[in-house]
């Protein structure tokens, strides 16, 4: 199976999304009360230390650094406000979540703020695009934009005004003319001075320590999000005191993948997570660490292999045999993967098959995607029998756990690959596998299954391009029991498909273990008419095309983070029409009841596609 690096850190991300702890915990309160207690203490507190340095009670030298504290830690709550992560009532988040942002910035709303932050968000590590990169470059030189950070993204944001919606335009102006008024009004009036010591001393320092914590030691300079997703974030190191003063923000690459988890449940998103994605070795610092963490472009050194032998086991499938030229390849676990460096920047990953555990040869197959991305055309094409090739060391994100039960590998064609590596290891235990596939001349391996040791565990279901029936894997499954497992690999739409026949015969969904580089669907897309309800307009959506790209082509744009169908920030209502849904985000009852990601999911071209936008 092929992916970029990129492809592959995001693929991780969808896996962990897909999780019943991670769905659970992006299920959000009515009334979320830690944010409105935060909300409470913030306003509060401040409110008290500015009339304690009034009334002379509290001294500035104490009062200061005081309201400072509550001016970073109220951006908490507007900050979850502007990710729609306080309440799972629109009007509410939009509500606490502007109160949030009063002593901070004063007269803008959450939507305003949300302008600006999302596009940090989708631009992370890029010099122009990301408004908040100024703050991450060396210091001294991003103290005054740390102090100063408004007065940045006011021009960030005008500089590009002609880019955005007329709408989100007028708000932003409207905004930022009350925040200007609020400082000229105070300024120009008698209490000046009081303003100057109750509000804006600790504001620009409140600011300051916001943007040092959030930006300036979590993003390293240059490090793209859209490259490398996993490490352009930096988690912090885990200590009582970074956890207690960052409110769960130490935990910041969980708010990066998953901007719609409160700020009291990112711990607990970084728990569920850490087993998935600390095999990428993230980058960890200090509160006040200096250090400059980089990229992992070099993270692991490149092998020097050839190509035995190739040979074709399938209607466009090929199996490889590499053989490394200074010595054995190394060992490899069962489910791992390894990286083909086919040019330059050009690198896709196979999953290995064989017998693990034993170094010597590799073997990949890989099918030629006439529409991908050109990766397994270069592969085909190239790598002839003598062909010199750069591999990485083996990686696993599709571990085996050998237990009790029974070990049932289901296969949707060349989704076999990491299974068969599976089996090796199940040999003279219980265990399972099942191939898919349309037909014998398109499974791999179809017509020589009988090569493996374990082919009489081996059972072939060929649909000859109808589909299956729920009752064919209701056949391979049978019920569940204490103990069993289920490791699955194919298409995306298969995987939702044989997941679905299990859970609805009771498979517990945590006793079944998928490999998935992509969050999206993979059956053809189709052109079709979306209508949108609220702006009465008709587009339509040329196939291959994203919804979301055609409504950033007409100015009619819905907020936007990864594009993959994982943060969910894009989450809309569908009113009408059939649909595909390929996101990593909404839960089966949340389709059922309408809910829709656009960036990746799209109309089936049946019928006219209807959105509440």
């Amino acid at each position: 199976m092929m992916q970029t690096q990129a492809t592959a850190d995001w693929g991780l991300a969808a896996k962990a999304r897909a999780t019943r702890t991670l769905q659970d915990l992006h299920v959000l309160p009515l009334f979320p009360v830690p944010t409105l207690l935060l909300l409470a203490a913030c306003l509060g507190g401040f409110a008290l230390s500015a009339w304690g340095m009034l009334a002379g009670g509290l001294s500035p030298w104490l009062g200061v650094p005081i309201g400072a504290v509550l001016v970073y830690a109220s951006f908490t709550v507007l900050h979850d406000g502007t990710h729609r992560a306080i309440s799972r009532n629109p009007l509410l988040n939009e509500i606490i979540g502007t109160m949030g942002g009063q002593i901070l910035l004063p007269g803008i709303e959450v939507a305003v703020y949300r302008h600006l932050h999302l596009e940090h968000h989708k631009h992370t590590g890029h010099h122009t695009e990301d408004p908040d990169d100024i703050l991450v470059r060396p210091l001294p030189g991003s103290l005054p934009s740390m102090v100063f950070i408004d007065v940045v993204w006011f021009f960030w944001y005008m500089k590009r005004f002609n880019r955005w919606p007329a709408l989100q335009n007028a708000r932003f102006v409207f905004g930022f003319t009350l925040y200007v008024a609020w400082h000229a009004a105070w300024i120009a009036s008698p209490y000046a001075t009081d303003w100057l010591i109750a509000w804006m001393l600790p504001q620009r320092l409140g600011l300051g320590i916001l943007t040092y914590l959030f930006a300036h030691i979590q993003h390293p300079p240059g490090i793209m999000q859209n490259d490398h997703p996993l490490h352009a974030t930096v988690m912090i190191e885990r200590n009582p005191l970074a956890l207690a003063f960052m409110l769960g923000q130490s935990a910041h690459l969980m708010h990066h993948l998953y901007p719609q988890l409160p700020f009291y449940r990112l711990e607990a998103g970084w728990q569920a997570a850490s087993a998935l994605l600390s095999p990428r070795r993230l980058n960890f610092r200090g509160l006040f660490d200096p250090g400059n963490p980089s990229a992992p472009a070099a993270e692991m050194p490149w092998l020097e292999a050839r190509i035995a032998v190739v040979e074709d086991i399938a209607a466009g499938i090929r199996l490889f045999t590499l053989e490394g030229v200074q010595g054995p390849l190394p060992v490899f676990e069962a489910g791992a993967h390894v990286d083909l460096r086919l040019g330059p920047s050009v690198v896709r990953q196979y999953s290995l098959i064989g017998m693990p555990g034993v170094a010597g040869r590799w073997q990949i197959a890989v099918k030629r995607e006439a529409e991908g991305r050109g990766g397994s055309i270069a592969v085909h094409e190239r790598l002839l029998a003598g062909a010199a090739i750069n591999v990485g060391r083996p990686r696993n994100h599709f571990p085996l756990t050998i237990g009790s039960g029974r070990h049932i590998l289901v296969a949707g064609g060349i989704g076999i690959t990491p299974l068969l590596s599976m089996a090796y290891a199940l040999s003279g235990r219980g265990f399972e596998l099942h191939v898919f596939a349309r037909d014998e001349s398109h499974a791999p391996f179809g017509t020589s299954l009988s090569r493996f040791p374990f082919r009489d565990r081996i059972g072939t279901h060929y649909d000859q391009g109808k589909g299956f029936p729920e009752t064919a894997v209701a056949a391979v499954l049978g019920p569940w029991r204490e103990g069993d497992r289920i490791y699955l690999c194919g298409p995306a739409g298969f995987m939702a498909f044989v997941t679905r026949s299990a859970t609805a015969m009771g498979w517990p969904e945590d006793t079944i273990s998928t490999e998935s580089f992509s969050p999206q669907d993979d059956t053809p897309q189709k052109a079709f008419t979306l209508e949108l309800a609220r702006a009465r307009q008709q587009l339509e959506v040329p196939a291959g095309v994203a919804i979301t790209d055609v409504l950033d082509k007409a100015r009619l744009s819905v907020d936007t983070l990864c594009r993959r169908g994982i943060c969910g920030t894009c989450r809309c209502r569908l009113v009408s029409g059939a649909v595909v849904h390929r996101d990593s985000v909404l839960t089966p009852a949340e389709r059922a009841a309408g809910q829709f990601i656009p960036c990746v999911s799209r109309g089936t071209g049946e019928n006219v596609v209807v959105l509440d936008l």
